[in-house]
């Protein structure tokens, strides 16, 4: 018959314990200076190994030939098993709670071992003791015979009456580390020869939790389920969790705004069988693990640092605090799925508030810069067209697409063509939310007299898309994209200025993008990369020496931004 894995390698000896070093020399030297106490206490979280180092411990101190704390394994108290020594008797408090149970235990105590030196009693789950069972406890266990010991072991120390606990020995076991999962679970995997990924081991190591056999449990349920080698995805889907790596693309999309993207990709996690309160924990941790990022030296933080430049720290604290309210909702809750889409609705909420808050302040400066620039505006209606040049400091006239010939308008939707074509081609989701947070630098510059104009026109555009070297910007009209397009140099020197970097920019109407979008997203067209054919600044040098036919198409329509 098949042994579960937790039970085949649970330890034997004291050497075999992970990660309770204190502990277990406490013990031992307790066993070598022959200091034993008549009770002890062993409490601790589930799987670190309390009940374990109870029956090693029985067994050591019956040894008769024991060296430097070590069971000789030669005696006859250290080649029977706890189940077959009378000496040893283990009682689970969870099923034998009573007070009857321990009375029978103060009835039974007076006996004097059969074996070894000591009879031990190990009360597993001690808190689950009734009142009147401690009570009868209390007396045996403050004055046992000398050839007793009692060991308790509890998950929950603090439902054990004071009583008990001032008559005890007591040993806080802790949380095995990760380290030291990830090394037994290792050992285990080359002893059994189980094909596993490095990552799949550190991934089982941390979803332990500090318990050691719930991580030998996940291991053995992981090897079922993997057809040749145990892969990090294999873990997952055993589990019913998700890694880090997906945390931080559904953190993308709530950063992008895309609520249905979020929505769906719950729904399918949850179809899939996954653990929505699991996944509501990865993503507590997920954030936990970016503000130390972000404040700490971590190794392997890559996806950490790059959060940490769309979500600021004071944000992620308020998300750890809504979900962490639904995580408590989810447990009394008959559907955590939707609990969780509730809290994403809401993070979601805050964040399109910040952003309208910060559109208003922006709107503000904005206004306030137009009134002041009143002046300006004037001067650039009535200028004189021969200072109309690609290469001038003030706006010039907007793009007059009805007076422009056939070869002068190809030229100009073949440069907006190429230039969008290079920004896809190179589209760096990461770049566009990166100069997107940053672009508010540019009201920096809304009071310049030289950068004025061309500030408010970048801020009263839309960036949609950027490269390593292009920007796209969106306008509500034609006639607004046209008049960026024609102060491009302009507003290329300004970003510049701002950012310490050089942009290629262009822009299109909002209609037109719609479009362009659509062809990227569903692939139907391909964007590959072209040499710029045309300039802005010879298809501008053209259009000026065209004649003109009023004074309209020679000064087009003054935009004022507000």
């Amino acid at each position: 018959m098949y042994q579960a894995l937790y039970r085949k390698y649970r330890p034997k000896t004291f050497d075999d314990v992970s990660g309770q070093e204190v502990v277990i020399r406490t013990l031992k030297n307790a066993v070598i200076n022959d200091k034993i106490s008549h009770a002890y206490l062993f409490a601790g979280p589930r799987g670190c190994g309390k009940t374990s180092i109870a029956k090693i411990f029985a067994k050591l101190v019956n040894c008769k030939n024991s060296i430097e704390g070590k069971p000789c394994n030669k005696c006859v108290c250290c080649t029977q098993n706890n189940d077959q020594n009378m000496d040893i008797i283990e009682m689970d408090a969870a099923s034998n709670n009573g007070v009857d149970e321990i009375r029978e235990i103060n009835n039974k105590v007076n006996l004097v071992p059969s074996l070894g030196k000591y009879k031990i009693y190990i009360i597993d789950e001690v808190h689950m003791l009734t009142i009147g069972a401690f009570n009868a406890l209390l007396k045996t266990l403050e004055e046992p015979p000398s050839h007793v010991i009692f060991i308790l072991a509890t998950t929950d120390p603090h439902k054990v009456p004071i009583t008990i606990l001032s008559r005890c020995q007591r040993f806080d076991l802790k949380k095995i580390p990760t380290e030291k999962i990830y090394e037994r679970l290792k050992y285990i995997c080359d002893n059994e020869n189980i094909k596993i990924e490095d990552d799949a081991i550190w991934e089982i190591a941390r979803l332990g939790d500090g318990g050691l056999r719930d991580a030998i449990g996940i291991l053995d349920q992981v090897v079922s389920y993997a057809i040749d080698t145990v892969t990090l995805n294999d873990v997952h889907e055993v589990n019913g969790t998700i890694s880090q790596q997906n945390v931080f693309d559904l953190m993308k999309n709530v950063v992008d705004n895309n609520l249905t993207d979020v929505i769906n990709e719950i729904t399918e996690y949850s179809n899939k069988g996954k653990s929505i309160i699991k996944i509501t924990e990865e993503i507590i941790l997920f954030f936990r693990n970016a503000i130390l990022a972000s404040a700490t030296n971590l190794e392997d933080k890559n996806i950490y640092q790059e959060i940490n430049n769309y979500i600021n720290t004071d944000e992620m604290l308020n998300y750890i605090s809504i979900l962490n309210d639904s995580l408590l909702d989810m447990k009394k809750f008959s559907n955590p799925k939707m609990i969780l889409d509730l809290a994403f609705i809401k993070i979601m909420n805050k964040l399109n508030q910040k952003r309208e808050n910060e559109y208003e302040e922006k709107q503000k400066v904005i206004t306030q810069k137009t009134i002041k620039s009143e002046k300006i505006t004037q001067e650039i209606k009535f200028e004189d067209k021969s200072k109309n040049t690609a290469n001038n400091e003030n706006i010039s006239r907007e793009i007059n697409k009805k007076n422009m010939d056939n070869n002068l308008l190809e030229k100009l939707n073949k440069f907006v063509e190429i230039r969008v074509n290079n920004t896809l081609s190179k589209f760096s989701k990461k770049e566009t939310m990166e100069l997107k947070n940053e672009l508010n630098r540019v009201m920096d510059y809304v009071m310049d007299e030289k950068y004025s104009i061309y500030a408010t026109m970048i801020l009263d555009g839309q960036l949609k898309a950027v490269s390593d070297e292009y920007a796209i910007f969106t306008y509500k009209t034609e006639h607004l994209s046209n008049l960026f397009n024609e102060n491009i140099i302009n507003i290329e020197n300004l970003i510049k200025e701002v950012f310490n970097k050089p942009y290629k920019v262009v822009a299109v109407d909002i209609d037109k993008w719609n479009v362009i979008k659509d062809n990227f997203n569903s692939k139907k067209q391909k964007f590959e990369y072209q040499n710029e054919i045309y300039s802005i600044e010879d298809i501008l040098s053209q259009l000026n020496q065209e004649p003109e036919d009023d004074m309209k198409s020679l000064f087009g329509d003054i935009v004022e931004y507000n």
